[in-house]
């Protein structure tokens, strides 16, 4: 793949949330052609995907929209702008309300759609999830619980699922299901080759980071200056960040978990098995960087195979999966401190 399809296609051919369009240089007709290619696949895609009138799709439709209305920040940590008021989206939103019914990842998709722009609906729509797969830490944070709320909720909670593979198997499937026109392919690949596959599955990945409810509401919940505040949370805290880093489905919530213990953490004992725990993870998130930088287009194909594998429920499962076929052990050799330490 040319370093200009890796650039384009993957960031914004398929809508990546984050991804924008690049400012064409002035009299510059190849990026004048890009840009206009990606604003006409931008605009159409969320149409095909309403088009089909099944929830997920119009939820997932709804939900591109409002992150192209608020320039798509999801993934460059600031803040969404608020979008304006958009009709079409609320068509869509209701529809996909209407037939949602118990499925877990439509829901997650209409809660995150509503986020910042109707607070009723992504209300509604959190509840829904949470009764649809109870034991699940995500949906109470979908639900804009107030500190001691969410503590006392999530002291129910069995895991913490954001559904990460699942859903991004099956956006990644609705991205090919309406891919880019054979021109417009063209046009974004400047004349090379691409492979829509890898594509899919990378914007899949940028696209469920931006559905899933984020972690700040527990952490602000669990911070120094709360527990000063409320010393009684310290026991709930700990809890949770027990769950986030034995129960949960992908790296990113292992490392919080991890991260909170430490701070929570009293005892010598405990410091020094929580510092076990952070040196394996750390190896093996250097070691899949490392490994995925040796193969072409920094692993990607690997990844797509891989994502195709219905075994593979979880990342950590498919960090187990890259080193053993590389041959690398998922534990540190002994002495072995990560380079910023």
């Amino acid at each position: 793949m040319k370093p200009m399809l890796t650039r384009l296609v993957l960031a914004t051919l398929l809508l990546a949330p984050g991804a924008q369009a690049q400012d064409p240089a002035d009299n510059d007709p190849a990026a004048l052609a890009q840009a206009s290619a990606y604003q006409a696949y931008a605009g159409r895609l969320p149409q095909a995907l309403a088009g089909t009138g099944a929830a997920r799709e119009l939820a997932l439709a709804a939900l591109l929209r409002q992150l192209q209305a608020q320039g798509g920040t999801a993934t460059t940590g600031s803040p969404p702008r608020p979008a304006p008021a958009d009709a079409q989206v609320q068509a869509w939103q209701r529809s996909a309300a209407a037939q949602a019914g118990q499925d877990p990842v439509a829901l997650q998709l209409l809660a995150a759609s509503a986020a910042g722009s109707d607070e009723a609906l992504r209300l509604e729509a959190a509840r829904r999830w949470q009764a649809a797969d109870p034991g699940n830490l995500y949906p109470l944070l979908a639900a804009g619980l107030e500190a001691d709320a969410l503590l006392a909720a999530a002291a129910e909670a069995t895991r913490a699922d954001a559904r990460m593979y699942e859903g991004v198997r099956w956006v990644k499937s609705a991205y090919r299901r309406h891919p880019p026109s054979v021109q417009e392919q063209a046009v974004l690949a400047g004349g090379g080759d691409g492979d829509l596959d890898e594509a899919a599955a990378m914007a899949a990945v940028g696209l469920w980071a931006a559905a899933r409810p984020g972690l700040a509401p527990l952490f602000e919940a669990c911070d120094a200056r709360a527990l000063r505040a409320v010393p009684t949370r310290r026991d709930a805290c700990a809890r949770i960040a027990r769950l986030l880093a034995d129960r949960s489905d992908n790296v990113a919530d292992e490392a919080a978990g991890l991260s909170l213990l430490q701070a929570l953490a009293t005892g010598a004992e405990e410091r020094d098995e929580l510092a076990a725990r952070q040196r394996a993870l750390d190896w093996r998130m250097l070691q899949w960087g490392r490994v995925a930088r040796q193969q072409p287009r920094d692993g990607a194909a690997q990844f797509v195979r891989l994502l195709a594998d219905a075994d593979i429920a979880t990342e950590q499962e498919l960090v187990a999966r890259v080193l053993a076929e590389a041959g690398v052990p998922e534990e540190p050799p002994a002495g072995w401190t990560p380079p910023r330490r």
